[in-house]
This record gives C-alpha cells, structure tokens and sequence, in this order.
C-alpha cells in the first residue's frame, strides 16, 4: 500500500463510493448523487489510488465492495455522522434553540422519549430528533457507529464497555400489566402465585428482560410460567394485553405516558428484585451536544409530572 490517505481522499469520493457499494452499481450511484457514470468511476479510482488497494470488484452484475471497501465504509459512516454531529453542534451553539439529536431506546423507554420529546418540541420548536427503537445490544452497535449520539436503556453489566460513559436518569422496576377491564385491575395486595394459571404474553426466552423476571419468580419460590404467546414487539404486547384476558411484564416506564396504552394499567402485585438503574448511555470520547445534554436533564422533570410520588422515592433510595 503506497497511498497518502491523510492528504488525498476526499469526503466527495467517500461519498460516491458510498453509494455505489450500498446500489451495487455505478449506473445506480450515478443517479442517486445526480452525477455521470463516468464521473463515479473516476472518483472510485481516485479513492482507490490513494489508499492503495482495491475497494470494489466490478463484475457485469454490478460492483461488491472488496474486504478493503467493507472496512473502509464501516469508518467512513463514522466520519460522515461525525461531521452531521459537529455541523448540529455548531447550529446549537450559534442558536442555543436549533439543534438535532439522534437517540436510541429499547421499547418501554421509547414511551419516556416519547414524553420528552413532547415537552421539549413546544418550548424548542426548531429542534429536531430522531428516534430508533431496537434492543440495547444493537443500539450500543449503533452508538459506536455514531448512528445514534445517545442510548436510553436499563443497565446491566458494563463489562467490557470502557469505551461508554453511563448517567443513571431514574430507577425503574418490572409490573405485571392488564387490561383496565380484567378482574386483576382493582384487586388490591395480590400474590404472584395468584396469577401463574393466568395467560401470559412474554417477550423471548433469550431476553434480557425474561432473565429480570424469571428471576423474580425464583426469588418467591415459584415456577416460571409457561407464556401463551411470545414476542419481542411491545405494540403487539399492550394490543394482547389491552384487549383481552393475557397479562403480561414490562417495566413501569411502558405506563408513564397513559394516552399511549389508555387500555393498561398495572396489577398491584411487588416484583422487587426487578428494580433496576436506567441509563444514558453514550461515547466517552464524545461531548454530549447541547440538544442531549436538554434532553438529559429533561427526563426526570417529564418524569415527576407524570409519576410525582414514585419518582420522589426513587430519588431519595
């Protein structure tokens, strides 16, 4: 390898190769960057001069990035989401109301986002956010691609994350839900042994959440029951749930914002070994742009107006 990366490649190049690799054809990148073919030809080869390898193998189907290309576009989406983040960091300190924040959740903390994002956009109405739903271990896989600038999830171990900082925002524990409408609604002081013969929606067996709670039923001494139906979708869940006999666990978060589940409401049953740290997550080697460090110091307030009581005692613990 004999190229000057550091001197010669250029962020239109990366841009171009970009799109030829995600099209898989020059033609196709052509259009999408509304330039000529031979125009992405020639900046593909500039590129490939100054690294000194080859980045896609052309082939009368299309083009497939090389084992270089694969690596060199997994750093380059870093380097354009960085420049996205400086350029919405710019924009915020110039005008301390302008600014864009990309923020991962798993799903019961989407409902959290979800209240933040409706108390922030009426005072702030030129900010703007991105949200991405999905499990904590693709979001983290996704906030060191810098897809996302933050992650809201529960805490588990940190082990072998020294690359992430972590801001515990509140503690949340697991409850069993139902429907408003079910017998498990108004009854006061129930046993978990009361429900194991009840229908149960449980998300599945490999996740995190099903350790939290079948722990929870081995901490009472009782058998973890068997789930009616599985899935890992909470709209399926609170739908189930909602509008029929199932019961089901998440945590109290999926509650706090009432509009969104109207038909749930949580059965008053203790899961106390299910309480656990929420957290933000983000890059160490990264500052928080103004618009997350608003949306952090967001969260408790937007929290204490919906659940006052109970987030006044998790405060004090």
């Amino acid at each position: 390898m004999d190229g000057d990366p550091d001197r010669r490649i250029k962020l239109r190049d990366l841009k171009v190769f970009q799109a030829a690799a995600e099209t898989g054809s020059m033609a196709k990148a052509a259009a999408r960057m509304s330039i000529t073919q031979p125009a992405v030809s020639y900046a593909i080869s500039e590129l490939e001069h100054a690294v000194g390898v080859p980045l896609l193998d052309r082939s009368s189907q299309g083009v497939t990035p090389t084992v270089y290309g694969r690596a060199l576009l997994a750093r380059s989406a870093i380097v354009f989401n960085e420049l996205r983040h400086g350029i919405s960091e710019i924009a915020s300190l110039a005008d301390p109301e302008v600014g864009e924040l990309r923020i991962g959740t798993t799903p019961p903390m989407s409902a959290v986002a979800s209240a933040v994002f409706n108390r922030l956009v009426p005072r702030y109405p030129r900010m703007r956010f991105e949200l991405t739903v999905g499990p904590t271990d693709v979001l983290l896989r996704q906030l060191r691609q810098r897809d996302v600038e933050v992650v809201i999830s529960r805490l588990a171990s940190m082990a072998g994350n020294d690359d992430l900082s972590v801001e515990t925002l509140f503690h949340d524990e697991l409850v069993v839900i139902c429907s408003k409408q079910s017998k498990w609604a108004s009854r006061r002081n129930v046993a978990l042994a009361d429900l194991l013969g009840e229908p149960w929606v449980f998300p599945p067996a490999t996740g995190f959440l099903t350790g939290v709670m079948r722990g929870e039923f081995e901490a009472q001494g009782l058998e973890f029951p068997r789930a009616t139906v599985t899935t890992s979708c909470t709209y399926s869940l609170s739908v189930l749930v909602g509008n029929g006999n199932f019961l089901g666990i998440h945590p109290r978060a999926m509650l706090t914002t009432p509009n969104e589940h109207p038909q749930l409401t949580s059965v008053d049953v203790r899961l106390p070994t299910t309480r656990g740290a929420i957290g933000l997550i983000a890059l160490k080697d990264r500052a928080l742009s103004p618009v997350a460090k608003l949306f952090a110091q967001s969260v408790a307030p937007v929290l204490q107006d919906i659940q006052p009581k109970r987030i006044s005692r998790a405060a004090q613990k």
